[in-house]
């Protein structure tokens, strides 16, 4: 290939479309795609796996998780999310939009109950892309500043955002339940315990949100001759999250349900009891949204 043809090739693309075209052409499909429908497996098409959010929301990280983790809780809370490209404008690998997003608050978000307000405001967003087309970083000029605003909440700045961890259990109560672990289920239940932290870890997270639960673990433990799983939450009512969970119809809740049943014998959420906690096996946050097994 000649020095004029690379030159050619690194300003249109391989598809002899322009660079600015392509990346444009990209971030439409974040919102298209991804934000408006809900469609997660585009990410890994369109994000490098090194990708940097410089303006998370509280509770999320700045990295590729922390995006994934931010539009299922945004879908969550607004059902019915919807965002307009109002204007788009890109120069090389750096693509500037203005947007315009709404919702209905429905759902639980960021620890706040549906209030059923809807909510609209604007912001601007700066991305930039990778030679090879892949989102590397964004930046947000008043988009999330401006939703939390609107719900009457103040953003924390990175170096507060581990205060948050407190915040929201303030008010939360303890819930826990021992439940008997029948010989040779050991290995099961540490089945499913690492897909809750693998493939299932967004439905985990996004289930635990719905049944207003801020911190859960599970521990498997000897108790006189007996091994025995401690369940313990907490929420600001851990008896109705108990419920929730139970009754829930989701396809996840559904799930977990029956894989539990099928380790225990019966579902551990439908006997929450005020019990002694045990060492953790597994801990999940609602504002940090980790999951660690130890």
């Amino acid at each position: 290939m000649s020095t004029q043809q690379t030159v050619q090739t690194a300003a249109t693309g391989e598809s002899g479309q322009s660079v600015e075209e392509r990346n444009k052409k990209t971030i439409r499909s974040v919102f298209d795609v991804f934000v408006n429908k809900g469609d997660f497996s585009i990410v890994d098409k369109i994000y490098s796996p090194q990708m940097v959010d410089h303006q998370p929301l509280p509770g999320a990280t700045e990295d590729l998780d922390g995006v994934k983790y931010t539009i299922a809780g945004l879908r969550e809370g607004f059902p019915d999310l919807h965002v307009t490209i109002e204007d788009m404008s890109a120069h090389a690998n750096y693509v500037v939009i203005h947007n315009t997003w709404r919702g209905t608050h429905l759902g639980d978000f960021l620890g706040i109950a549906p209030t059923g307000q809807y909510i609209e405001f604007k912001g601007v967003v700066v991305w930039r892309l990778l030679d090879n087309g892949l989102i590397a970083e964004r930046w947000g000029i008043g988009v999330e500043g401006n939703m939390l605003e609107v719900l009457g909440m103040r953003r924390l700045a990175p170096a507060a955002r581990a205060g948050a961890r407190s915040e929201a259990r303030r008010g939360a109560k303890p819930g826990t339940v021992l439940v008997p672990l029948p010989p040779g289920r050991a290995g099961r239940w540490a089945e499913v315990q690492a897909e809750l932290a693998g493939p299932r870890r967004l439905d985990y997270e996004a289930s635990r949100r719905r049944a207003g639960i801020v911190q859960e673990s599970f521990a498997v433990q000897r108790v006189g001759a007996q091994d025995v799983a401690v369940l313990r939450l907490e929420s600001r009512d851990p008896a109705l999250s108990g419920r929730k969970l139970r009754d829930s119809g989701h396809e996840f809740d559904a799930w977990l349900r029956t894989a539990a049943v099928e380790v225990f014998g019966t579902d551990p959420w439908a006997a929450l009891a005020d019990r002694a906690a045990a060492e953790q096996g597994h801990h999940w946050s609602n504002v940090a949204a980790e999951l660690t097994t130890r």
